[in-house]
């Protein structure tokens, strides 16, 4: 990976040699998938997956503690990653996206994190960096994405903003992939990713991803059954009442994981 992100902040490390002690992260995910249906392994519906998520500490004073391991996934929704283009990591990894990449882009949105010294969770810096995600290949049957950053200098001042910016400039994917899994009983895949090391920690700091905001939404077709079928990179297979639960796992590096669950309707 390239320069750690908060290099101009390193002088904070050496912040408040007593600190103050963390409590415990607060999780939350939240999320919509439309249109509206069931859908079945024969005849899936196109979704446009919209979800968020959000981890806080639960004293509001403090920053979040930092999450290695990220799982979200919404009940009866699968992906059809072989129906649409892809490009390679290293392609989404480049300091500037390759052109190769245009095609194989499912999903924008934007990621807020936050970071201070471990010594003292009550600083906090901001860092929101704007989210692409790519359909990328060599992922397996389920598929994968990159998970896309970038942001450049001025750093957000105020943790209500939403304007992309960090102290120094991030221009990186992460990759994740897709895991078959049951949620609600049902068939489902789940994406599932590790924040490197040098995101967790740069340059000695705590960094945190305090809030996910994304959009998936792309359309294609595949033969289904002997069918040509329209299909989404989500879609709708099943779901066992008239919503469908969306769960995200979060897991710290301490091991200690923490699961949320909310409903949209089917």
């Amino acid at each position: 990976m390239r320069k750690s992100i908060f290099a101009l902040v390193t002088a904070l490390a050496v912040l408040a040699a007593g600190g103050v002690a963390y409590a415990a992260n607060v999780y939350s995910v939240t999320g919509n998938a439309t249109p509206a249906g069931k859908g079945t392994a024969k005849k899936p519906v196109p979704k446009t997956l919209k979800f968020g998520l959000a981890v806080k500490d639960s004293n509001p004073a403090n920053r979040g503690t930092p999450i290695k391991t990220f799982a979200i996934g919404a009940e009866g929704l699968v992906t059809y990653p072989e129906a649409f283009p892809t490009c390679t990591f290293s392609q989404a990894n480049s300091e500037k996206v390759s052109g190769k990449c245009s095609k194989a882009k499912v999903g924008t949105g934007l990621v807020q994190n936050i970071v201070g010294p471990g010594t003292s969770p009550t600083t906090k810096l901001f860092c929101n960096l704007k989210l692409a995600l790519y359909n990328i290949s060599g992922s397996g049957k389920n598929g994968g994405l990159a998970i896309r950053l970038d942001g450049d200098p001025p750093a957000p001042t105020s943790e209500s903003s939403k304007a992309i910016g960090c102290p120094t400039p991030i221009h990186l994917s992460i990759r994740a992939a897709y895991k078959a899994t049951k949620i609600g009983g049902v068939t489902s895949d789940e994406l599932r990713f590790s924040v490197p090391p040098d995101l967790l920690h740069p340059s000695g700091l705590d960094n945190t991803v305090r809030n996910v905001t994304a959009t998936i939404s792309k359309k294609g077709k595949k033969k289904i059954a002997g069918k040509s079928r329209k299909v989404g990179f989500y879609s709708g297979i099943g779901c066992k009442g008239k919503t469908r639960d969306i769960r995200a796992t979060f897991t710290a590096e301490d091991g200690a994981k923490g699961t949320d669950t909310s409903t949209f309707k089917c």
